[in-house]
């Protein structure tokens, strides 16, 4: 078995069956299986995916895992010599799995690619991350970006900073499209992705222990998918994000490192253009520098 896709689903029974279909429709030249874990969803009986895709194999959740519970529930029972994590709100538009697949066969110093992402109208989402960095928070917060030309801007700065329309090695990207190979799971503690975020920044968190590892990340623009990627904005889900990465830089750097790059980042927000959405998200990193809580 090439690959072993795994779905998480929950409470979006039209949208995964979109996204299982769009598998069967454009997966081509790789053998894979496709794992779905529904994560106790009360919108109608999980059995309903068999009566529409016969051959995918369920998993059911008795209770709500997360996004990081529900698919490592999966990767349990995967069979694969590589896995895909693949968002229930996305939906291939040609043999992407194929295409990735091909980058981690070809290239063992990768350990995890993704390829790019797009709004349902044709827009590119900006997903090529850096780890948090004050020192480039401030190149920021000073404009001094602005200074730096293309595509070093880019490299330097990640995120929309750099051109998404070009292949690129990077520090993180999302856990939308996430295929890394079974030498990488089997590398974490109990064969296992790290389960400290139900959900939210679990990415950050993956892709910082597979650098850690040695390996690269790398994306893929040769190939695209679309992500609908809808609750993105509300502000529960704005807050649930940034304190997990709060979280994980009190973890993983240090409690002051934290204190710093969140109040540095306030800064910047509030002397964005873009002001009501920039306030809010400047009032949540001062929330989490004051009292360490996004509220």
């Amino acid at each position: 078995m090439d690959v072993s896709i795994i779905i998480v689903n929950y409470n979006t029974f039209e949208l995964t069956c979109s996204c299982i279909q769009s598998v069967i429709q454009f997966t081509k030249d790789c053998s894979y299986e496709i794992i779905l874990v529904d994560n106790a969803s009360a919108e109608c009986s999980a059995d309903l995916f068999l009566q529409k895709f016969s051959t995918v194999k369920l998993i059911k959740s008795p209770v709500n895992r997360g996004f990081t519970g529900g698919n490592n529930l999966g990767l349990e029972s995967a069979k694969g010599e590589n896995f895909l994590l693949l968002n229930s709100d996305v939906i291939l538009t040609g043999d992407s799995v194929s295409k990735c697949l091909n980058v981690l066969k070809n290239n063992e110093k990768i350990g995890l690619v993704t390829c790019m992402l797009k709004y349902p109208n044709g827009t590119i989402q900006n997903q090529c991350q850096r780890f948090p960095s004050i020192g480039r928070t401030i190149i920021e917060l000073f404009r001094i970006h602005k200074l730096i030309p293309q595509p070093k801007r880019g490299l330097i700065m990640g995120n929309g900073f750099c051109d998404h329309k070009a292949s690129m090695y990077c520090d993180s990207v999302w856990g939308a499209f996430f295929m890394f190979p079974r030498k990488v799971l089997e590398k974490f503690d109990g064969i296992k992705l790290p389960g400290e975020f139900f959900m939210y920044a679990e990415d950050l968190l993956w892709c910082y222990k597979i650098r850690k590892m040695g390996y690269s990340i790398y994306y893929n623009s040769e190939t695209s998918v679309i992500h609908y990627m809808g609750a993105s904005s509300s502000e529960s889900v704005l807050n649930w994000k940034h304190q997990n990465e709060y979280d994980f830089i009190v973890e993983y750097y240090s409690w002051f490192y934290a204190k710093a790059y969140v109040l540095l980042r306030s800064m910047l927000y509030a002397t964005a253009f873009d002001r009501e959405y920039a306030a809010k998200i400047s009032g949540v990193y001062f929330n989490l520098f004051v009292k360490g809580k996004t509220v």
